[in-house]
C-alpha cells in the first residue's frame, strides 16, 4: 500500500515529517508520495510528486490512500470530493500520542496530530484535522472538513458544524452549536452559539463579520 500527500504546503511537509519520525507507523507503506495541481510530475522532499490527473492514471485505487493535507476547510471539501468520486480512499491517520476513548468514533480521511485527548462519545467526521495539543470534550460533534489548529479546548456535548476552521488556542464552552462555515478566531472565547458563515473573535466572542466566500485564507 502507497500513501499520497495531497498537498505540498505547510500543512503536507508537516505531516510528513511526522510520518517518517513516528516508529509505529514505520512500514505501514511501501512508498510515500505527494499530489500537487500546481506543479508538473517531479519530486518533492525526496518522493514522487504528480498532479492529480497524472495520480490517477498511475495509482489504482486499491493500491494507495490519500491523506489530505490542506488548512483551508473550502479546499479540504473540494479534495475530498475529488479524491472520493475518483474511487480513493482516504487514510485515517491518528498520532500514537493522542489519549483516545475507545468509544469516539472517527471518521474516513481524519487527521489527529499529537498530544490530542479526545473524550467519551466524541464523533469525528470525514477529513476533519485536528492539530496538535488540543481537547475535544465529551459528546462533541466535529463536522466534515473542519481544521481545528494547535491548543484548542471544545467543552462537552458542543457541535461544530461542517468546515468551521477554529484558530489557536481558542476554547468553546459546553453545549454550544457552531454553524457551518464559521471562522472563530484565536484565543476566543466562545460563551453562545455561533451562526452559520459567521466569524467571531474576542474574549467572550462576537460577531465580526460574514464569511460569505465560505474561505479563511484570502
Amino acid at each position: 500500500m502507497k500513501l499520497a500527500i495531497y498537498g505540498t504546503g505547510g500543512s503536507g511537509r508537516e505531516l510528513y515529517e511526522i510520518i517518517t519520525i513516528t516508529r509505529e507507523w514505520e512500514g505501514r507503506w511501501e512508498e510515500i508520495l505527494f499530489i500537487d495541481d500546481t506543479m508538473p510530475d517531479g519530486t518533492f522532499l525526496s518522493c514522487r510528486m504528480v498532479p492529480f490527473e497524472s495520480f490517477r492514471r498511475l495509482f489504482p485505487a486499491d493500491g494507495v490512500e490519500v491523506a489530505i493535507a490542506v488548512g483551508e476547510p473550502a479546499d479540504r471539501r473540494a479534495l475530498y470530493e475529488r479524491v472520493t468520486g475518483a474511487g480513493y480512499h482516504l487514510a485515517t491517520l491518528i498520532h500514537p500520542t493522542c489519549a483516545l476513548s475507545p468509544s469516539a468514533v472517527f471518521g474516513q480521511g481524519v487527521i489527529v496530530k499529537d498530544s490530542v485527548s479526545i473524550s467519551a462519545g466524541a464523533v469525528i467526521k470525514d477529513n476533519a484535522y485536528i492539530n496538535g495539543i488540543s481537547m475535544i470534550g465529551h459528546d462533541v460533534e466535529i463536522g466534515e472538513h473542519c481544521q481545528i489548529s494547535s491548543h484548542v479546548v471544545i467543552a462537552g456535548h458542543t457541535k461544530v458544524g461542517p468546515g468551521v476552521y477554529i484558530g489557536i488556542s481558542a476554547c468553546v464552552r459546553d453545549h454550544l452549536h457552531i454553524g457551518e462555515n464559521a471562522i472563530i478566531a484565536m484565543g476566543a472565547a466562545v460563551m453562545k452559539d455561533v451562526r452559520p458563515n459567521r466569524t467571531v473573535m474576542g474574549n467572550p466572542a462576537r460577531e465580526i463579520a460574514e464569511n460569505t466566500g465560505h474561505r479563511v485564507f484570502r
